[in-house]
């Protein structure tokens, strides 16, 4: 609060002496009562603003302008007021008032501009940075505002031209090409649009990363012959490229030749200077490849390129996160585990981690385990639905069906924008009422299931059991041949309908 208080008080007079400076240094000049009054209030109203007090503040920047009619500062001040107080009509006159008494002042342009700007008067916006510009011609600021606000008046092409004067004046820049690039792509124009990124090799002709720009826009635009050629020349330029080895490999790989294409990737994968987030880039299109072919040689090439990344970034979570991807999508359940554990171990924060691990030890039957790595996660993730989830299924699996319950109840709120697991969360909270026979509760959960998906098989089956329960047998053997319609394959199923019938 001290350093608070002095700090106020050395604005404070900092501003008085700024605002007596010029009667100071003209003494003995004696300053007319009616100036010095309006210094007061304007130092009064600067105080409140410094303290928030942005109405009180207002009223009295207006009170210095009824005694000082030309008073350009309170005018200026009382335009920022209005814009913070989001009164945008009353920020433009003020400001406008403050322009028109002192035309020459940037500040108060600058502020006009943002103001049009905010109120989407764009073009208006532009006109002023035009002025501004003319009346400054080495700002490079004014020149790049002035086409921004042209840009976004929709006025495209004399924004480009505005772009085209500031590299006369200041040269060729990577932001202003970057810019042109975008608009003549926007515009339909893809020569202009290569032009641009030619113009810049050509004034920074060893910079890889602009061979890259232009590498990528072939490559975008169909041009696959010229991509390789500027690869080619990026690798001129740096042999040991990795991005552009990749780049050419993938260009060269021909049919369905994905063999040859991830053998010729071992080279760069043992890189440990390539960046992985490169590498993973590759890698991750054959996981579901893997996944739907089944294909035991693209299984080995993709895998021994997960094993390579794992070994060569030992303290990257993701490299063990897509090589328990692979393992899992490849049969390897066991092995995919123990690298969904190193991949927590290293980075605890992201739950489709965790969540894999859930659903793996929910096919395995590993109830123990589900449990242990679900109470861990709600903990992390406190608002996950899965992991509520998961638990309750953990806990009704080893008959804590209390406590599996009351951990359904804080899933099912949390599951509103998921219908899917909403339906899966009411189902199994009705079978663990029925484990505890709260038939009536185990009855009302089904039936809102039902409600969500009538050919669930799942809740068909459970709701089948809560009848029969109650009594109502031919209405459990409708609801378990419903079930079995709906793709039951059980035979459990089968045995309670034998038994009943």
């Amino acid at each position: 609060m001290i350093k608070t208080d002095i700090t106020y008080h050395f604005t404070l007079l900092l501003l008085i002496c700024t605002l007596l400076s010029n009667n100071l240094n003209a003494q003995p000049k004696i300053v007319p009562e009616e100036d010095v009054n309006v210094q007061k209030i304007f130092i009064d109203a600067t105080k409140d603003k410094l303290l928030g007090k942005y109405e009180e503040a207002i009223v009295l920047y207006k009170e210095v302008l009824k005694l000082d009619k030309d008073n350009h500062a309170a005018a200026y001040e009382m335009a920022r007021l209005y814009e913070v107080l989001d009164k945008d009509e009353k920020a433009l006159t003020s400001i406008k008032m403050a322009c028109a008494l002192d035309s020459g002042n940037e500040w108060y342009k600058m502020l006009l501009a943002d103001l049009y700007h905010k109120n989407n008067k764009n073009s208006e916006a532009a006109s002023i940075y035009e002025q501004l510009s003319k009346a400054n011609p080495t700002s490079e600021f004014f020149y790049s505002k002035w086409a921004f606000h042209l840009i976004s008046a929709k006025e495209i092409d004399k924004g480009i031209k505005v772009y085209n004067d500031y590299e006369k004046k200041f040269g060729v820049t990577e932001e202003v090409v970057r810019k042109k690039h975008a608009l003549y792509l926007g515009q339909g124009n893809p020569k202009k649009a290569e032009a641009e990124l030619k113009k810049l090799i050509k004034r920074f002709p060893r910079a890889v990363e602009y061979h890259h720009l232009l590498a990528g826009f072939y490559t975008q635009t169909g041009q696959d012959d010229k991509a390789t050629e500027t690869y080619n020349t990026i690798l001129e330029l740096d042999p040991e490229n990795a991005k552009a080895k990749i780049a050419i490999a993938g260009k060269n790989k021909s049919g369905n030749n994905d063999i040859t294409y991830l053998t010729s990737l071992i080279p760069v994968f043992e890189k440990q200077d390539v960046d992985i987030d490169l590498k993973i880039k590759e890698l991750f299109p054959y996981i579901n490849k893997v996944a739907e072919t089944k294909d035991d040689e693209l299984k080995v090439a993709t895998l021994n390129l997960a094993k390579i990344l794992s070994e060569v970034h030992p303290e990257e979570a993701k490299s063990f996160s897509i090589y328990g991807d692979l393992l899992y999508y490849t049969g390897n359940t066991d092995d995919a585990v123990s690298k969904y554990k190193k991949t927590i171990e290293l980075d605890k924060t992201v739950f489709t981690v965790w969540e894999q691990l859930m659903y793996i030890y929910h096919e395995k039957d590993d109830m123990e385990s589900l449990l242990n790595i679900t109470n861990d996660a709600m903990d992390l993730f406190p608002n996950k639905a899965k992991a509520y989830y998961f638990n309750g299924i953990a806990n009704s699996a080893m008959n804590q069906h209390t406590d599996a319950i009351s951990i359904f109840k804080q899933s099912l709120m949390m599951s509103a924008k998921n219908p899917r697991l909403k339906l899966d969360i009411l189902t199994k909270m009705g079978q663990s009422y029925f484990q505890t026979k709260k038939y009536e509760k185990a009855q009302k959960s089904l039936e809102n299931a039902l409600d969500m998906n009538p050919k669930d098989p799942a809740a068909l089956e459970y709701y089948g059991d809560v009848l029969n329960a109650t009594g109502k047998t031919d209405e459990a053997i409708k609801q378990w041949k419903a079930s079995m319609k709906n793709g039951n394959k059980s035979k459990q199923l089968q045995e309670k309908i034998n038994k009943a019938s």
